[in-house]
């Protein structure tokens, strides 16, 4: 008998269980909120696809705080989904920084579409048309006028995939100079560059001591990698001294040299006495025009004891001023083989693509 009642006792237990979850659950369904699914095509002027185009989703405007991205199909096709019902901003851009699966033409390299606001309430299609127009204003600065390179506020990195199949590679480069920047917003005919890394000055955040033997520095694998011709004798003997590094080198003086070959100097600090040309890499503009909702400067890139053509697509970013300064900015980028072009034979870089990105601040005092 007792033993019956226990079970009896046991069931209304487990029947009261079941009746709490079963009502538990009915409420959190009732209160989950549904989720939508945007898609569309996106096409180029003209109607032609865009396949490869990167379409984001952002709940401010310009793009400030994108919450889901995704990239077209071959088709143009793109698709977000698990996006909660509200009020948003869609745009897409081509990125030539991001091979987009190889689906990205060559000629539509900074293209985007108008940002457009939408209202999500279930399920939605939206096409876009990409465009590219240049910004109307008439800025014109150069550096004779007063401006400077604002190398503390500015980077060039450069990326590539490592052993090929791996992650990507990344660095940037810590000495860097314009000898020329000659900007006219209005009239890109008129824009002239000429710029300079030391390619010795490399920093890739490998952990090495200074006189060790790690990526960076006059000491690291990079420079060698690089093309850069050194003296191991010096590099030992003068930049590092009984596994320290020499106080008085590298140079704390700023060394004139003819850069460009015409005469001109440019003056640096140079991280070694044995490092000449070959521990510089150049850029100098041959024409620039106006390309997508940018530029487009056609080029001579001298690396490694070659020099190619290469096209280096950037932005005008309008800029602001304090009480003291005006600042100008550009943003921009260009890509390179480094065995075909420049015969950096590296197992590392093996025969991929090196892109080289260029965020470049100017300043002038008021």
């Amino acid at each position: 008998m007792k033993k019956t009642i226990n079970l009896l006792k046991l069931f209304a237990l487990t029947s009261a269980i079941l009746v709490t979850f079963s009502y538990c659950s009915k409420d959190d369904d009732e209160t989950t909120t549904s989720l939508s699914e945007l898609s569309g095509i996106i096409t180029m002027p003209g109607g032609d696809i865009a396949g490869g185009a990167i379409v984001q989703l952002s709940t401010t405007a310009n793009a400030a705080n994108v919450i889901a991205k995704t990239i077209t199909d071959n088709n143009g096709k793109y698709k977000l989904m698990g996006i909660s019902n509200g009020t948003y901003f869609i745009s897409s851009i081509y990125n030539p920084a991001n091979t987009n699966n190889l689906l990205k033409s060559a000629g539509v390299v900074i293209l985007s579409s108008k940002e457009v606001s939408i209202t999500i309430e279930g399920n939605k299609e939206m096409n876009l048309e990409m465009e590219g127009k240049l910004s109307g204003g008439n800025t014109s600065f150069s550096l004779n006028g007063g401006w400077e390179y604002d190398n503390s506020h500015s980077t060039i990195e450069f990326e590539f995939p490592y052993d090929a199949v791996n992650g990507i590679f990344t660095g940037h480069f810590a000495t860097v100079g314009f000898d020329v920047l000659e900007f006219d917003e209005s009239n890109p005919a008129n824009i002239k560059i000429k710029a300079w890394v030391d390619v010795t000055s490399t920093e890739t955040g490998a952990p090495s001591g200074v006189c060790g033997h790690g990526r960076d520095g006059i000491t690291g694998c990079i420079a060698g990698t690089f093309g850069v011709d050194l003296n191991p004798a010096d590099t030992v003997t003068v930049y590092c001294e009984d596994g320290k590094i020499n106080t008085g080198f590298p140079n704390t003086e700023m060394a004139a040299f003819d850069l460009w070959g015409d005469g001109s100097t440019t003056t640096y600090t140079k991280q070694s006495a044995i490092v000449g040309k070959t521990g510089v890499a150049t850029f100098v503009s041959t024409s620039v025009s106006a390309f997508g909702n940018g530029y487009v400067a056609k080029g001579n890139f001298f690396f490694n004891g070659a020099t190619k053509e290469v096209d280096l697509y950037f932005n005008y970013l309008e800029g602001y001023d304090n009480d003291t300064r005006y600042y100008s900015s550009f943003f921009g980028w260009f890509k390179f083989n480094a065995l075909s072009d420049y015969g950096i034979d590296s197992g590392h870089i093996v025969d991929s693509d090196v892109t080289v990105k260029v965020s470049a601040q100017f300043r002038k005092n008021k």
